[in-house]
């Protein structure tokens, strides 16, 4: 993990927030997680369910705001919900906030966004991210496996070079939130990539740190 980073999920930890930090650029060229739903077969139970799908009882249920454990034949069932969406035309932080049964404070948090502006095609975390300290014992391996994902996938989020971890040491076990970059083509300048994207400006050159309005083509610049 770079040292800003470390820095940004220290100060998140601290202001107790859930989310936290680490700005990976992309481009925006996304697959979404996805509810997976299945169609629940005769003879299926929740228990049989939660077995085969790797997920508990209590978990089904909360997704699928059930308040027994009755579950019918034909019917749809959530088995694992969404952590992150990719932004389609027409999105807003309230509708997104309405549709995954959250608010836009939190989305905002959780994707460390200081201003209310979304762009087509980035990528948006629809639940907290989740993060622990590494405690005596731990290895990838065995974080990997709680948190039922890969050493690979662990390593990508935590933006890690080797399986080596320490004791102490702040940990993504799921999506952190990314940051939406693009790159500038020829002709752009940051008053027309302002209008193009809803922004200012202003707010461009302070997301990017820039000391003056010259742009380059083939530059990155930050939107979030």
């Amino acid at each position: 993990m770079k040292k800003h980073q470390r820095a940004l999920l220290a100060l998140a930890i601290t202001l107790g927030l859930s989310g936290a930090l680490g700005f990976s650029s992309y481009e925006p060229a996304f697959a979404a997680s996805t509810n997976k739903v299945i169609t629940i077969k005769k003879g299926d139970t929740l228990y049989s369910l939660s077995k085969k799908y790797n997920v508990t009882i209590d978990e089904l249920k909360k997704m699928n705001d059930l308040t027994s454990s009755k579950i019918i034949a034909g019917e749809k069932l959530i088995i694992k919900e969404a952590t992150d969406i990719v932004v389609k035309k027409g999105d807003t932080l309230y509708s997104l906030a309405k549709t995954h049964g959250t608010t836009v404070k939190m989305l905002k948090e959780w994707n460390l966004l200081a201003y209310d502006n979304i762009y087509t095609g980035q990528k948006l975390l629809v639940k907290a991210p989740v993060i622990m300290e590494v405690k005596k014992g731990d290895t990838l391996y065995s974080l990997a496996k709680k948190a039922n994902t890969s050493i690979e996938q662990l390593k990508d989020w935590n933006h890690l070079t080797s399986d080596t971890i320490k004791v102490g040491q702040k940990l993504y076990l799921s999506p952190p939130p990314e940051s939406f970059t693009i790159t500038v083509k020829k002709g752009d300048t940051l008053y027309s990539l302002s209008k193009k994207y809803g922004t200012s400006v202003a707010v461009l050159k302070e997301l990017n740190e820039l000391s003056s309005n010259t742009i380059y083509s083939g530059q990155k610049l930050r939107l979030n």
